[in-house]
């Protein structure tokens, strides 16, 4: 699998929250953003993810997002929950803007407990 992701520089008029939405909506981008909730409670779950903007350089491009995430403990009957901003950052090469692949977290199996 290649480890870059390279997103078309669309032309300036281009608004680029919603070039980078429509991307991810498409999948075709969502690899290179950090979909991991589980540093903020170990039963997080991803809910939600927005894009809250992005910014180009002569020199690259800025892409901002959320994740939102829950939590339920059964033992207090409570969800708790809360969001996170994040920045995937694209360098530009040629034509394209290229962006380094988000790592995945690392699973856990039920050997790992005991």
């Amino acid at each position: 699998m290649p480890r870059d992701i390279r997103v078309p520089i669309p032309d300036q008029a281009t608004d680029l929250r919603l070039y980078f939405d429509e991307m991810v909506e498409n999948d075709a981008f969502g690899t290179a953003l950090d979909f991991s909730v589980a540093e903020f409670d170990e039963l997080a779950r991803l809910v939600d993810l927005q894009l809250t903007g992005a910014e180009a350089t002569a020199g690259g491009v800025a892409v901002y997002y959320s994740v939102y995430w829950e939590a339920f403990h059964a033992c207090d009957d409570k969800t708790v929950g809360g969001d996170h901003a994040r920045i995937a950052r694209g360098k530009v090469d040629g034509s394209d803007w290229v962006f380094t692949r988000a790592e995945l977290p690392v699973g856990r199996t039920p050997a790992d407990d005991f």
